[in-house]
Formats: C-alpha cells, structure tokens, sequence
C-alpha cells in the first residue's frame, strides 16, 4: 500500500499541493479534479522532503531515504529532472528549504551520527545550478 510521506502547499495555485510518496513518486495535486496533473518517478524509496521557491517558478527539490537531493523543473506541469546530487556518506535528508533570499540556496537536513567522531550532522548548504 502506497502511503503519502510528504505533504506541500503550492505557491502558485491555492488549489494544488505535492504529494510525496512511500514508494519515491510526487503527485501534484489539484483538489478540483480526480487524477493527479502530473506524477514524477522520483525516488527509488522514500521522498522525505520537497521543496518549492516563490523566486523561480517551477523549481522543486525533493530529497529521499535513497541519499539523493533532485531539482526538477516543474514549469509548464511537465517535469523534467535538471540536476541529482547524491551523499552516500548520509544515513537520509529529512527536510528541505530554499532560502528565502538565495533562491538556489538549498538547505537541507541529513541526518547522520558518526560513531568514530561521535559527532551529528544536521545541515548543508547545497549550491544547485540555476533553471533559468
């Protein structure tokens, strides 16, 4: 059975969300009507965290349990994958943010104990490539 991981709110349509799956896909969700508008093949697991910019239309980033961040162009509701970044040194992401006023600032949240140094990793900043 397929459960929803993740939930986001859309900025562009008040009516539409994304949804996150168990299963690694993300369905854009528009309330008025029965099928999703589009679905994206994201992950091979779970997608933990999406992400959206008011600054530049259609940037979505998703983060999963597979070590993976992804930027997709999502203008024009035909997603396309623009750039993967994986961290295999990573247990998983659990969240992810644009920053506010960097829009291809990305700040995301592994989570990782190191049990020689006993240190815990909770952030890094991501330099992804421009969509624009």
């Amino acid at each position: 059975m397929v459960r929803l991981s993740k939930l986001y709110g859309m900025f562009s349509n008040p009516f539409s969300f994304l949804a996150g799956t168990s299963e690694g896909s993300v369905l854009c969700i528009d309330i008025r009507t029965e099928k999703p508008v589009y679905t994206i093949s994201a992950h091979d697991n779970e997608v933990s965290g999406l992400a959206m910019t008011k600054l530049v239309p259609g940037l979505l980033a998703t983060c999963s349990a597979d070590k993976a961040v992804k930027i997709w162009n999502t203008a024009g509701g035909k997603p396309s994958c623009v750039t993967t970044r994986a961290f295999p040194e990573l247990a998983h992401f659990i969240v992810l943010s644009f920053c506010p006023d960097y829009p291809t600032m990305l700040q995301s949240g592994p989570f990782r104990v190191d049990s020689l140094c006993g240190t815990l990793l909770l952030t890094r900043n991501l330099e992804m490539p421009s969509t624009t």
